[in-house]
């Protein structure tokens, strides 16, 4: 092995003092060329944009006073820290994305797990809980506005059977429940994902425990949940910046209204993109609505790099141990 690894970084050696071939520049030259395309992109479309923002939260821009502008330092992120709307917002997401994350997880890992196992019509009711992680948020929320609708509501026309003339008004008075109702509806995306990787699992673990006198808690517990903890990995920390990044489903949920079209939410509903979108398009306050998104972006940096190095201590590679066992 140490022989074939210094054989070819002697070759190496040798290329960069000779030069490439004819044959390896018109190969490094395809590569470049067909690269070139995702790297403009990248750069006029993601980092241009992201390097005008982290300028423009410095500054009092407002979309329209742009002959006119100024530098404020830091006070747009002064202003952010001192406003209790900015809490208000980011104490309402925290609370969010710690509940429906962790259930909704757990609701996508228990129906995998049944529905990985041999039962009659099973493809069926994959497809089923699995269409609406594929449907437009758009028309999937008017539906639920529908569903929760306070007069022509069919969750109340439900409700009354039981209870004559419920009328609980869903969307107002019960926002968050709503809200994680809608988040857990789509628990069928993280389930084809938890079915990859039960079905990744060998059965000869199975067998070889239940020899050995396993139970169904013991199989889960020694072989299941240990095998999958890399899909969890992957599963949690896109939860986690999926649900801080809600915005779109509570200003179509509780819609825009007034002659100006804004967003209509109290105070204790802002999530914390929605205060954003809101200071930035209803408000154009373009300068505090960016460094507010550069502070979430901090923040929701942090939190994954937690996440990553909490990693090792409880997601089990087996390629990487049997590496370390070598």
């Amino acid at each position: 092995m140490n022989q074939m690894i210094g054989s070819g970084a002697g070759q190496a050696i040798a290329r960069s003092r000779r030069g490439y071939s004819r044959r390896e520049r018109r190969e490094i030259a395809a590569f470049h060329l067909f690269t070139l395309p995702w790297l403009l992109g990248f750069v006029g479309l993601s980092l241009v944009p992201l390097l005008l923002g982290l300028a423009a939260s410095f500054t009092n821009y407002d979309g329209l006073n742009l002959p006119t502008i100024k530098i404020v330092a830091l006070q747009n992120y002064a202003r952010a820290f001192s406003s209790a709307d900015f809490y208000i917002s980011l104490a309402n997401t925290a609370i969010y994305a710690i509940v429906a994350v962790p259930v909704g997880l757990a609701l996508s890992l228990l129906l995998a797990i049944a529905l990985n196992q041999p039962l009659k019509g099973r493809d069926l009711f994959r497809l089923l809980y699995y269409i609406p992680a594929i449907l437009p948020v758009a028309g999937a929320i008017r539906a639920w506005r529908l569903f929760f609708g306070l007069q022509s509501g069919l969750v109340n026309a439900f409700l009354s059977i039981f209870i004559p003339g419920t009328a609980i008004n869903w969307i107002n008075n019960q926002y968050f429940t709503v809200l994680y109702l809608y988040d857990w509806w789509h628990v069928g995306g993280g389930m084809v994902l938890f079915l990859a990787g039960l079905q990744g699992i060998p059965a000869e673990l199975y067998e070889a425990a239940r020899l050995d006198g396993a139970g169904r808690f013991s199989l889960f517990r020694h072989i299941t949940l240990p095998l999958i903890t890399p899909m969890l990995f992957f599963q949690l920390i896109m939860g986690f910046i999926g649900a801080l990044q809600i915005m779109e489903v509570p200003i179509l949920l509780t819609g825009r209204g007034g002659q100006s079209g804004q967003v209509q939410l109290a105070r204790d509903k802002f999530m914390y993109m929605v205060y954003t979108y809101s200071q930035v398009f209803d408000f154009q306050r373009f300068g505090y609505g960016v460094a507010l998104a550069w502070v979430f972006f901090v923040l929701v940096l942090v939190l994954t790099l937690i996440i990553i190095g909490s990693s090792r201590y409880w997601v089990y590679y087996e390629v990487a141990q049997e590496g370390e066992a070598r």
